[in-house]
């Protein structure tokens, strides 16, 4: 019975390092979104390199976040994490053709993804800092 304890607690142990190693990675991927998009948001217009590379980044964050989104079974995040790539990889393409009508309404998208999930999904600590639901 005791090696049975032992290794449903090992087993546990093992599933929280691997949810904070997820949520650790989870982080890095909301601080790249906002370094990117500060990028873009100080550019007059959001088309050339700088705009393309930085529209790269939000999609592969993205991606990352929805296959977060999908294994912790959020529906409603998974869709807004799909719905910033499809804007990311839009904004690549449009930057990328130098057309900042495009660019700049891809941007828009992109970023009414945020609030709607940061709402439903995080919590602020005593600490003044955020954890994921």
């Amino acid at each position: 019975m005791k090696k049975a304890q032992l290794a449903l607690l090992a087993l546990a142990a093992s599933g929280f390092v691997v949810t904070a190693q997820d949520t650790e990675k989870f982080e890095g991927w909301m601080k790249s979104v906002d370094t990117s998009a500060k990028v873009l948001r100080k550019l007059e217009k959001k088309t050339g390199p700088e705009a393309v590379e930085s529209a790269e980044k939000l999609g592969a964050a993205y991606e990352n976040m929805i296959a977060f989104w999908r294994q912790k079974g959020a529906a409603d995040a998974v869709k807004l994490s799909e719905d910033g790539k499809a804007a990311a990889v839009e904004l690549a393409s449009a930057a990328n053709a130098g057309d900042d009508t495009k660019s700049a309404a891809a941007f828009t998208r992109l970023g009414a993804t945020c609030r709607p999930c940061h709402e439903a999904h995080r919590d602020k600590t005593p600490e003044g800092k955020y954890k994921i639901k």
